[in-house]
């Protein structure tokens, strides 16, 4: 396939259980439709919430009654209220309007830095996981055979298989729906009015091109499919039922309203399940006029509005318009689409499980209801507080630059004109006596210090009242002086972030990843991908907490080297790339290069084995020494006990009480065994040397001492 394009047609492309519609049996039906509708209506404005998104909205574009007029040039729905009478309180010339914006730079750094830490490039905050005992699908089940204990071994595996086709089989559909740029606007949404919705999964039509080759011709044709899809929609446009209190799926219904122009229209007419006859109509009649109160993107007034209705309705009512629903069902969930008060498409709902394909993030809870606050309320009262103070300190700074002037009876400007400028003449009349004293000016006292510390304090409020410093934004103020500082700081303000990680986690990933597992279980024709299986939300708030770990990271790279403590250094640095949001593939070695380096011969290895033998040889010279030592002591004792037989005994018994085992070697010369003969010595006959001396005086030996017994 060369090229791929989404055709996104919301539920006008649910090509299950579509239906056409028949007119005159389902006006009953539209009018209890439209009593819904405007049920949903009366009750979101009475709950205030709009009145709050309004201020939001103008305290984020930096704009309030007194300069309204002055800010009007980039947002005509501004202007429109304006021109219409929209505030009572109209400025006056002579006082400053200006408007420290505050709260752009706080939602901004706030929702940038949730979506950077929530929506990682290499990672997935959910994963599908199988139950501990899972159930297959059949065709899995077919292929584990008659063994009963290898099929029991072998389920685990397979479904773990098949939960990862699963997962990837998702995971494609989110990536084709551009989910970190939908999921990020989202949040963006959240931040600015305290409330975003992310829709899906809903039926997305996906048209392609395809060349094929006949003849030598090459010949496009193109194909299409329907997939799930998921987008961003304007919390504007959201009407859940009143009495739903702080869930929307707690509610019978809920309506969903889109802007569409006369080309979609005769879009969906072509389509089937459409009342072509009323949508021909509409666009002749042209578009009505709206029941429910819209935002800053300003409608043009060539779009129409088009309703979306899911919800829960009687058997009756739906067969009354051709819905086919089963006879024992008192009740069935459907979902309708309304044009100029017509309902143009009804059909049952895509899950049968019923479920809105509606998830809403509430920055900060509202009890009772399904919306949040976010950042742009929780600053309002600082903002105002600086605002209020910066126009008091500009009005100030104009009144004591220029004095107050008072001029008595009997002068007048000569041009006639009372107002002063540098070399204006002024005419005395005769009776002034003292012109000096018929001029008086005074100066208006500057209370700049005690304006500048309001405006202070409100900065400091700010602060205080998003549990967000600005420091850790960028916005300004000084960075702590220590390490232990700057942690605690960090940690102090990561904890409002990792509530709202796990409100993420609870209130949009895990039931819209559900929701995507009921689709593919109920729609997919991939068998291989079914089974038993959950949706584990790996707690985005651990994303939040990746860089708190770093620098402990950096500490475990520097002993990774030594096998003691088992560390993979490869897969520590991954981490620490991950933390960095820079994709570790880009940096790291690939297959082919990977065997290659790991053919070549290691200089640390080799230094490795080098150290080893050295070490091996000091340990073999340490042991030779200390052999050579023991022999010469064993020798040292061994020429005393020599010298004095009578220790033998003692030293032998020392050697025993120390533990030492006696091994006596067998003497060097063998002793004789029994009496045997000695044979004679030949008798001396020399005179000079006499065999046996009688008395050393005689013979040359005189005087000598011999072993033999001399007599004396």
């Amino acid at each position: 396939m060369d090229a791929m394009t989404d055709d996104v047609m919301d539920e006008t492309l649910n090509p299950f259980g579509e239906t056409d519609l028949q007119g005159p049996r389902r006006d009953a039906f539209l009018l209890s439709l439209l009593s819904k509708r405007k049920e949903a209506i009366s009750g979101r404005k009475a709950s205030g919430i709009e009145d709050d998104w309004i201020d939001d909205e103008d305290h984020y574009q930096g704009v309030d009654a007194a300069n309204r007029q002055y800010a009007t040039s980039g947002n005509m729905a501004m202007a429109k209220r304006w021109a219409t009478g929209y505030s009572e309180d109209k400025p006056t010339s002579t006082r400053s309007v200006i408007f420290l914006n505050i709260t752009r730079p706080y939602v901004d750094a706030a929702s940038a830095r949730v979506a950077d830490m929530l929506l990682p490039t290499d990672d997935r905050a959910w994963e599908i996981k199988p139950t501990p005992i899972p159930t297959l699908s059949p065709l899995n089940m077919a292929q584990l055979g008659p063994d009963f204990k290898q099929a029991v071994e072998e389920t685990i595996e397979i479904a773990t298989a098949a939960a990862k086709k699963m997962q990837d089989e998702i995971d494609d559909c989110l990536n084709e729906s551009n989910w970190h740029g939908e999921v990020r606007h989202v949040i963006e949404d959240s931040a600015r009015i305290g409330s975003g919705v992310l829709k899906g999964p809903y039926p997305v039509r996906k048209t392609g091109r395809v060349y094929k080759q006949s003849n030598g011709v090459s010949e496009m044709v193109q194909v299409s499919e329907i997939k799930p899809g998921t987008k961003r929609i304007d919390a504007w446009n959201l009407f859940p039922d009143p009495a739903c209190g702080e869930s929307i799926h707690n509610g019978s219904y809920v309506f969903e309203r889109e802007y569409v122009s006369s080309r979609q229209l005769r879009d969906m007419a072509k389509m089937p399940g459409y009342d072509a006859q009323e949508i021909l109509s509409a666009i002749k009649k042209g578009p009505g006029t709206s029941s429910a109160t819209g935002n800053g993107a300003l409608k043009n007034e060539d779009q129409f509005d088009m309703w979306i209705f899911y919800g829960l309705c009687d058997s009756d009512d739906l067969q009354t318009v051709g819905v086919e629903v089963e006879d024992e069902t008192p009740k069935a969930y459907a979902m309708a689409v309304i044009l100029n008060d017509r309902i143009i498409k009804c059909a049952l709902n895509v899950l049968d499980t019923g479920e809105f394909p509606y998830d809403v993030l509430a920055w900060q809870r509202r009890p009772g209801m399904p919306w949040g606050a976010g950042v742009s309320h929780q600053i309002r009262t600082p903002q105002r507080m600086l605002v209020g103070a910066s126009r008091q300190m500009m009005d100030n700074s104009g009144m004591t630059t220029a004095p107050q002037v008072v001029i008595g009876n009997g002068i007048t400007p000569a041009d006639g004109q009372w107002s002063l400028r540098g070399g204006k003449l002024w005419r005395a009349e005769p009776d002034v006596v003292d012109v000096g004293r018929a001029f008086s000016a005074f100066v208006t006292p500057s209370v700049q210090p005690e304006l500048m510390n309001i405006i202070n304090f409100a900065l400091k409020m700010a602060e205080d009242t998003t549990g967000l410093p600005a420091m850790l934004q960028g916005i300004r103020g000084d960075a702590p002086e220590t390490l232990g500082g700057m942690q605690l700081q960090n940690n102090n303000a990561s904890g409002v972030l990792r509530r709202l990680a796990k409100r993420f986690d609870d209130y949009v990933t895990e039931p819209h990843i559900r929701r995507y597992y009921d689709w593919m279980m109920q729609h997919s024709d991939k068998e291989d991908i079914k089974g038993d299986f959950k949706v584990d939300v790996r707690a985005s708030s651990a994303l939040v907490e990746r860089d708190a770990q770093q620098q402990f990271l950096v500490t475990l790279l520097q002993v990774a080297d030594n096998p003691k403590y088992r560390l993979d250094p490869a897969k520590l640095a991954t981490e620490l790339l991950k933390g960095q949001r820079y994709d570790p593939k880009r940096v790291q070695y690939d297959a082919e290069t990977l065997a290659q380096q790991t053919e070549k011969a290691d200089p640390i290895a080799e230094a490795k084995a080098e150290l080893i033998k050295a070490q091996t040889r000091k340990t073999d010279a340490d042991a030779a020494e200390k052999n050579v030592t023991g022999m010469f002591s064993a020798t040292s004792a061994a020429n005393q006990i020599a010298m004095n037989p009578t220790i033998a005994p003692v030293a032998d018994a020392m050697w025993l009480s120390a533990g030492g085992k006696d091994a006596n070697a067998a003497p060097a010369i063998p002793e004789p065994q029994g009496a045997e003969g000695i044979e004679d010595l030949p008798q001396n006959t020399s005179p000079n040397f006499p065999p046996r001396p009688q008395s050393p005086d005689e013979g040359m030996n005189s005087g000598i001492e011999t072993g033999f017994d001399d007599g004396n």
